[in-house]
């Protein structure tokens, strides 16, 4: 296992915090990694989100689709001490991560989770309850958030109200280190989580160069936004965890020494 991508070199351009497991999978296959955040987190304004926990117990749902969007929502509970109202409240989320983060706060276990890592999966699985219809969802999102999922609850009957709790914004010093090492030739696979990261890399790197630096995307998502941005899409993992992530990596490269 240790050898399997030996010779790769790979930039993973999650924060540290995010990226470090995925870093270190992948060394454990064997791949020389670098790195590199591409973007940081911004918390906006918690205001609105307070006002809204202080509202918590009109609401059904709470649909969560990030890592991030759950840290800012504990933060505020805390801040409003909601804690045993956040506790009772029905959960909906995309991702196992998500999941693991919910569980990790003492929240219940997500009523919907759905296998496919994106919102249409969150969709069709409230498409199938009768708890949908009529119901309140709170929606604590990253400002700029597709309009997938509330348009989507809309439709099947629920409010929703969507709150802006963070931004994703470039790291200027990552992108002059990733523009330096692809410049050097000293990378030879970007991973791309989200397409915030996509938009970073791009803004980092002359056009030329993006249309020759393969990239590793997870999830349907960002990898529909790095093919239109013109990277090269070397693996496309619909996998929703690191492992998964990692096994699609080591596949895409599993038959590079016969060509």
């Amino acid at each position: 296992m240790g050898s399997l991508l030996a010779g790769v070199r790979i930039a993973v351009t999650r924060t540290v915090e995010r990226g470090g497991p995925l870093a270190d999978a992948l060394r454990r296959v064997g791949a020389t990694v670098h790195e590199i955040p591409l973007t940081h987190i911004e918390p906006l304004d918690a205001a609105p989100l307070h006002a809204a926990l202080r509202e918590l117990a009109h609401y059904d749902w709470v649909l969560l689709t990030s890592v991030n969007a759950v840290e800012r929502l504990a933060q505020a509970v805390r801040e409003v001490g909601a804690e045993s109202v956040m506790e009772s409240r029905r959960l909906a989320v995309v991702g196992s991560t998500t999941a693991a983060a919910c569980e990790s706060h003492g929240w219940r276990l997500p009523t919907v989770q759905p296998e496919r890592m994106q919102a249409e999966g969150v969709l069709d699985d409230l498409a199938s309850r009768s708890d949908v219809e009529g119901s309140r969802v709170l929606y604590p999102a990253a400002a700029g958030a597709r309009d997938v999922l509330p348009e989507g609850l809309r439709a099947l009957g629920a409010v929703v109200d969507v709150i802006a709790t963070y931004r994703t914004v470039p790291d200027a010093a990552g992108q002059e280190r990733m523009l330096a090492l692809v410049e050097s030739g000293e990378v030879d696979l970007v991973t791309l989580a989200a397409p915030s990261a996509m938009d970073a890399l791009l803004d980092a790197l002359p056009p030329e160069r993006a249309s020759r630096l393969p990239v590793a995307c997870i999830g349907p998502v960002t990898a529909r936004a790095a093919r239109l941005a013109g990277f090269p899409v070397k693996v496309e993992s619909t996998a929703p965890t690191v492992e998964g992530w990692v096994r699609s990596i080591v596949q895409a490269y599993a038959s590079r020494s016969t060509g």
